[in-house]
């Protein structure tokens, strides 16, 4: 299993609410499921620096919300089930290829939103 998260962000986001942002409910549900920094930064297309950034209440733009939160919804559904959180590196591998498919819809969707309101087709 890759680095766990460190005992300073784990204290950190003890103290730490809803109100402080998605990010740090990310933050707690990714350090509950076990699920890696890496993983996650993968999922979103940023770097791990950035997730470490959000996890800490840092700016999130705002077409990265949409994944964000649908990222929130499954991670909560596989824990719910008893799918998180991962036990090792191998398992958390398999969980990022069952995670391709459903965030990246979610994605072109947001894309395809933002893109038409952009435009303004869609208002």
């Amino acid at each position: 299993m890759p680095r766990g998260y460190s005992p300073d962000l784990v204290e950190y986001l003890k103290y730490k609410t809803v109100k402080d942002g998605i990010g740090v409910v990310l933050a707690k549900k990714c350090i509950a499921a076990n699920i890696p920094s890496t993983i996650v930064a993968q999922l979103l297309n940023v770097s791990r620096q950035t997730v470490h950034a959000w996890f800490r209440g840092g700016k999130i733009q705002s077409d990265r919300i949409d994944v964000i939160e649908a990222l929130i919804k499954i991670i909560d559904k596989d824990t719910a089930t008893g799918a998180l959180p991962l036990k090792d590196y191998k398992s958390s591998k398999s969980y990022y290829n069952s995670l391709i498919g459903p965030l990246s819809r979610v994605l072109c969707w947001a894309r395809l939103v933002r893109a038409l309101i952009v435009s303004g087709c869609y208002v």
